[in-house]
Formats: C-alpha cells, structure tokens, sequence
C-alpha cells in the first residue's frame, strides 16, 4: 500500500497540470502514487501523462458530467493509499518534503493542514488568518461557512479511512461543506510550515465562470437542509457580510 494517493483532477489546463504533477514528483524520501482523474474533452494531458512513462501516475478518463466534484469523487475512488490529498490542477506543494511533514503531521491526528500561498498574476501573497484563528475554525469547523481558513483542498491531507465524498450537487461551497464533514468531531494537526501554492487568476478558474450569488442561494438551501440551523446562521452572515461588502466594492 503506497502511504499517500495524490488524486489531481483536471480539465483542458495542461500547463497547470504539468506543474502540479512536477511539485508531486519532486517530493524526496516518500511513498506516493499519483490519480490524475481527467475530463477534458482533448487527449492533451492523456498524451503528457503517457509520455511521462512512470508508474507511479496512474491516468484516468472520466465522462464530463458538467459538475466538477463528480470528477473529484471518481479520483477519490480510485485511491488505495495509507493518507490522502486531492489536489486540483491549479495548486501545487511548494517544497520537496511537503509528503514528510504532513505524514509527521498525521501522526497523532485524523486530518492534517498545510498554509497556502496564493499566486495571482505572478504576486505571491500569504493568508493573513493567525495559527491560532485557523485551529479555531478547525475545532469548530461551521465557522468556515463564515471564512474559509484552509484555502484550497490541497492544504489538507487525511487518513483515508476518515474519507468523505464531496457533495456534487454543491457549486460555491462545496468545499467548504467537504471541510465541515472532514474535520467534524476530528483530530486537527495544523502544520505552518509546510505550505501549498495555489494559482488564482487563470482563464479555467471555475468561479469566474459562475454566478456567485445564484451558486450561493442554491448551495445554501441545500446545506441548510442537511446541516441545521447552526450552519444556516453562519451561512446568513457569510451572505450578508462577505458577499454583501464584495457586491458594493463590485467584485463579483
């Protein structure tokens, strides 16, 4: 059994792919295998990945169905390691020992959770939420329908037996109500020194092709009904606050 299955969905972005499967394979002194789970509607990154010859990659098409979990799913499916991140085409482990740490880090815990750094049009930024603000939102995880203090799925790394599938139906938050699941009543080992690039900014970032606010009503309805009124209040405020400051400044 390999101890971390790396699952990277992917969709027409081979220049992405390439460097989040470059940042995998850099990793020193580890057990890794590699899902790329792909629904292009090309054979670009199906001819990359072949060209590569390792066995370690282990390619993967899947039938686009129009919803980009359903693709993130089937690559959780298709994992058999020990531990588990799904990291998308557009992030990438920003050091050659980030496999170590996060298993370091999953020691003594159920999930573990790296820092991100954001790239957006070549500028690099760090998320300014405290250690102590993150292992808040973590231990009480209805706060991130607030404010997503994780970033991107790449930042978290799970043992596989404490898998969840991500809700398909979900558009704006899904994974945000994936993280609520994963980290509810777990174990959180918060690991700041090890640390994710993810690339904002690019043309096939999936929220700069969605109607933010109509994604939001649907997700809303649907996580109201799953989770409760605990969740709903949170949600109320993230509308109201967040969404309705960045109406105003006319950023979505």
């Amino acid at each position: 059994m390999e101890k971390f299955s790396i699952i990277i969905p992917t969709y027409n972005q081979l220049p992405l792919l390439k460097r989040a499967l470059e940042s995998v394979l850099h990793q020193q002194g580890a057990d890794y295998e590699v899902i790329v789970t792909d629904d292009s509607d090309n054979e670009e990154i199906s001819t990359y990945t072949q060209s590569i010859d390792n066995q370690i990659i282990k390619y993967f098409h899947h039938k686009s169905t129009g919803r980009a979990a359903d693709n993130w799913n089937f690559g959780l499916s298709k994992a058999d390691g020990q531990y588990v991140i799904v990291m998308h085409h557009d992030e990438a482990m920003a050091s050659s020992n980030h496999l170590n740490m996060m298993a370091q880090a999953l020691t003594d815990a159920d999930v573990a959770i790296a820092d991100v750094e954001v790239m957006n049009s070549g500028k690099q930024s760090s998320r300014w939420l405290s250690h102590l603000t993150k292992k808040f939102f973590c231990k009480h995880p209805e706060w991130l329908f607030l404010q997503n203090a994780i970033g991107p799925t790449a930042c978290i790394a799970f043992k596989r037996d404490q898998q969840q599938p991500f809700n398909q139906d979900l558009k704006w938050l899904v994974d945000i109500e994936w993280y609520y699941r994963l980290l509810k009543g777990k174990r959180v080992s918060i690991c700041n020194t090890c640390k994710v690039q993810s690339t904002h900014g690019h043309a096939g970032q999936i929220s700069q092709q969605m109607n933010i606010m109509q994604a939001f009503k649907q997700d809303k309805a649907i996580i109201c009904q799953t989770h409760g009124n605990h969740v709903g209040l949170m949600l109320w405020f993230y509308e109201h606050l967040i969404l309705g400051t960045k109406r105003l400044l006319r950023r979505i």
